[in-house]
C-alpha cells in the first residue's frame, strides 16, 4: 500500500490531530490556562478536539465552559473525547465570526492556536470582545514564524520549498507571526492589550516520518473554486518516493531532537495575547 494511504489507515483529521498534535499543543494549553486563571463563565474558540476544555474543566472555578469550533468532525472528536467533562463543557459547532451567544456572557475567553485561522481576524477579535463582560479577559496563542523559533518545522518548510516549491510555504500555522500585527488587530477590535509576549517551550513531536505524513495530508495548492489540492498524488508509487527523499532530509535536519524511542522533543515558541475587553 502506498505510503500515505497505510498512514492514514482510516483515520480522520481529528484523529491525527488527537495522536499527533495534542501532546505537542498540552504545555502551551496548561500554561494559557495558568496564566489566566479562568473562573465563571468561559468560552473556548476554535477549540479543535477539546484540550484545553478538557483541562481548564478541572478547575473549580469554572462553572462552564461554552467550546466551538467550525468543523463539524472535530466538534465531534471533542465530545467523544470529553465525557468526563461533559456536565462542564458544551462543544457547538460555530464560526469563530458568528459567535452565538449574547453581548457581555463570559468571564474568560481562551484560543489556542486559532486566531491565524480566522478568515477575517478583526472580525473574529471584535466578536471575543462583544461576548466577553466589561473587564473580562482572553488570551489568544499563535506560533512565531517557523523560523523565529520553530526549528523542526522551520527545517519541515525549508525541504519542502526546496523539494516541491517555494509557494507551500509558510504552512498556515506559522503564518502569522508578526508581533506588531497581532497588536495591531488587536486594537482595531477594540480590545486592550494587556500583554503580548513570545515564549519558547519544549513540545513533544512525533517521528519525522510522521511529521512529514501528517503534514503532507495538509499542505497543498489553491485550486480556482479555493478548494485546496494535495502537492502529491499519493496514490502513485513516485510520489512516494519523493515522500521517501523528504523524511530522508527531515531524519537529518531533526537528529539533535531525537529521542531514544525516535519521537522528537524540540523547541517550540508562539505569542501570546492577552487582552481585556
Amino acid at each position: 500500500m502506498p505510503l500515505v494511504p497505510d498512514f492514514l489507515a482510516g483515520r480522520s483529521p481529528p484523529d491525527l490531530y488527537h495522536a499527533y498534535l495534542e501532546p505537542a499543543f498540552e504545555p502551551w494549553a496548561r500554561a494559557m490556562i495558568e496564566q489566566m486563571d479562568p473562573g465563571g463563565q468561559v468560552i473556548d474558540i476554535a477549540c479543535g478536539t477539546g484540550l484545553v476544555s478538557r483541562l481548564a474543566a478541572a478547575r473549580p472555578a469554572i462553572e462552564h465552559i461554552e467550546a466551538i469550533d467550525v468543523a463539524p468532525p472535530m466538534i465531534a472528536k471533542a465530545r467523544s473525547l470529553g465525557a468526563e467533562a461533559a456536565n462542564k463543557v458544551t462543544y457547538s459547532e460555530a464560526s469563530a465570526l458568528d459567535l452565538p451567544f449574547e453581548n457581555d456572557r463570559f468571564d474568560c475567553a481562551l484560543c489556542q492556536q486559532g486566531l491565524q485561522f480566522f478568515p477575517d481576524k478583526v472580525a473574529g477579535l471584535r466578536e471575543a470582545r462583544r461576548v466577553l463582560k466589561p473587564g473580562a479577559k482572553g488570551a489568544f496563542s499563535t506560533w512565531c514564524f517557523a523560523k523565529d523559533g520553530l526549528p523542526v518545522f522551520d527545517a519541515f518548510e525549508d525541504i519542502v520549498a526546496q523539494e516541491l516549491g517555494s509557494d507551500l510555504v509558510p504552512f498556515g500555522p506559522f503564518a502569522f507571526g508578526d508581533r506588531q500585527t497581532i497588536a495591531r488587530l488587536a486594537g482595531e477590535a477594540g480590545f486592550r492589550t494587556v500583554s503580548l509576549e513570545a515564549e519558547t517551550r519544549l513540545s513533544p513531536l512525533p517521528d519525522p516520518r510522521t511529521i512529514v505524513l501528517f503534514d503532507l495530508c495538509f499542505v497543498g495548492r489553491p485550486a480556482s473554486d479555493g478548494t485546496l489540492q494535495p502537492i502529491l498524488d499519493f496514490t502513485d508509487p513516485a510520489s512516494d518516493e519523493v515522500i521517501e527523499r523528504l523524511v530522508e532530509h527531515m531524519e537529518r535536519a531533526t537528529a539533535e531532537y531525537r529521542q531514544p524511542n525516535g519521537s522528537l522533543l524540540a523547541p517550540m515558541r508562539a505569542h501570546t495575547l492577552v487582552v481585556e475587553a
